[in-house]
């Protein structure tokens, strides 16, 4: 996974952060409905397969006590640099071994844009118990799925089926795409390259 993208990140191939724009107001809407949820409390989250940083920002824009993972270094220096931010909000580790890399634990939000469909079934599994170990008892974890990959990096499909089969003890909720729970949401279909969005509570 590594190689593919740190690949791309030099060869300056990152379509998925124009989808990621692309996108930013479903995930605005998303974010409001989980700052509504925790109105009176610092917010805590981490953003799993941060890349360049940009969610990484904006959740720190937004007031949440952010930080973003990720096992390219040189999309972490970037991060650093183009974001004007502390390298503390930054670590360097491996999604599928979160609670080893120093992240911390107890957060209230998962953001993973694209991460969890890059990877393999088994290292899937890895990263979701990763995230059941760090989460806060009232957690959300917010999945896209779809969108552009990295070149060289092989294309994956993630659906909902697979996202439930990792995430043991958590309840699955589309909601944008086709079967979205929330008609206020824009819609994405889940065919579209800017990707479909999950909502995972604790079950």
């Amino acid at each position: 996974m590594s190689i593919g993208y740190a690949t791309a990140y030099r060869a300056g191939i990152i379509p998925w952060e124009k989808a990621s724009r692309q996108d930013r107001p479903t995930l605005e809407h998303l974010l409001d409905r989980e700052e509504a949820l925790r109105p009176d409390r610092l917010r805590s989250a981490i953003d799993l397969g941060c890349g360049r940083g940009a969610n990484t920002k904006l959740l720190l824009d937004r007031g949440w006590d952010a930080m973003g993972v990720d096992n390219v270094r040189q999309a972490v220096d970037i991060a650093v640099r183009r974001n004007g931010l502390d390298d503390a909000r930054f670590v360097i580790g491996d999604v599928r071994h979160l609670v080893h890399s120093g992240v911390g634990n107890r957060f209230d939000l998962f953001l993973d844009v694209g991460c969890f469909q890059s990877l393999g079934d088994a290292d899937r599994t890895l990263m979701a118990g990763g995230v059941s170990e760090l989460a806060a008892p009232d957690a959300t974890v917010l999945i896209r799925t779809g969108g552009p990959r990295a070149w060289p990096v092989r294309p994956r499909q993630a659906v909902r089926h697979d996202i439930e089969r990792a995430y043991r003890g958590w309840t699955v909720t589309a909601v944008s795409g086709i079967g979205s729970s929330d008609s206020t949401a824009p819609t994405r279909a889940s065919s579209s390259r800017s990707g479909e969005w999950f909502r995972l509570t604790r079950t």
